[in-house]
Parts: structure tokens; sequence; C-alpha cells
């Protein structure tokens, strides 16, 4: 995911040490096109200093390599904002070099509730064994750090999400999904 911007990091710390800067989060980005694009969060402790900040971030990026997304979030109004759930799920603080879920000991987990009805028996079968495995061989699910919760019904980390959404895809299984948080007590 940084990859593309690893170079930039140093310079973006440099940010952070800016007394108006409570921290740069990376909220994510893509690299499936020719260039990249990139999302930070900016979190401020006032609005004063909007637009000499984000001077300072565009100087960062050459906009030919890569496209970047530059969001403002006051600290005052961080619980207000849906962007705040986001950084929790998926955001890399540039100040303390980690993931946020990973510094407040939260993970984001799916919960995938799938449809076989498009199966035949038989394929049911072949389908729970590929994927929950069978007399004691794994199933994919154990490749994902996952587990089956229930009837049709699977918990894994989101960053996995895809490669599932994948399997299902090739057995042609309908799913839902929800999104939630757990707290990670006692670790």
């Amino acid at each position: 995911m940084f990859l593309s911007i690893n170079s930039k990091i140093k310079q973006l710390r440099e940010i952070c040490k800016e007394k108006e800067v409570i921290d740069v989060v990376l909220l994510g980005c893509s690299g499936k096109e020719k260039t990249s694009k990139i999302c930070l969060v900016i979190i401020l402790k006032d609005n004063n200093h909007t637009k000499n900040i984000l001077l300072k971030v565009k100087d960062i990026f050459n906009r030919k390599q890569v496209k970047t997304d530059i969001k403002f979030l006051l600290a005052d109004d961080m619980f207000k904002d849906p962007l705040y759930l986001k950084l929790i799920q998926n955001g890399f603080s540039i100040k303390e070099n980690k993931l946020i879920n990973k510094l407040l000991n939260v993970e984001t987990l799916i919960l995938l509730t799938y449809d076989l009805k498009t199966l035949d028996h038989s394929k049911k079968t072949l389908f729970g064994y590929a994927l929950k495995g069978r007399k004691g061989q794994k199933g994919f699910l154990d490749s994902l750090d996952g587990s089956a919760v229930g009837r049709n019904n699977v918990l894994i980390p989101i960053n996995r999400l895809d490669e599932l959404k994948e399997f299902l895809k090739t057995w042609q299984v309908e799913y839902s999904i929800q999104k939630f948080m757990r707290i990670n007590e006692g670790e």
C-alpha cells in the first residue's frame, strides 16, 4: 500500500512536526492505473493554517506520478465526522509510523453470509470442503485467517475480503457482507 510514497514519508513526518498539525494519515491508495492515487487526511488543531499546509503537501508529491486527494479534519470535529471511522479502520499514522487500528488495538472484521441456492447438493458438499477443509485438512478459510461462525457465515479480517470474494466468484456463490470492529482486550 505504501510503496509508491515510501520516499515521501520522511517529508510528511516533517509536516507532522508543525505546531498546528496533529497528524498526517495515509488513508489508502490504488496503483491499478498508470498513476497512483493517495488519500491523505491532515488532522489539524485549528482551521487557520490549511492553505499553508496544503501547499507544503502538494510540493511533496509530483502530480504526474502520484495523484493526491487531501482532506482536512479538525481535531474538535473528529468525532462528528464519518471520516473518523475510516481512519480507525484503514488509516496509517505518519507521525506514529503505524496503522491506527494497531495503535488502538482494534481490528476491522467482515462477517460474510453466503447463499448456496445456485449449487446442487454435490457442489454444496464440495464447496464446504474447499472452504472449511475436510478430515483434518485445511480449507481456503484457514489461509485467510478466517473462521466459520454458524451456518453459511464466515468471519475474516477486512484485508482478506478480496481473496474471499474471488473464491466465491469462482464458485458462483452470492453473498452479503457486514463490517464491524472488534476491540482486542488483553493483548
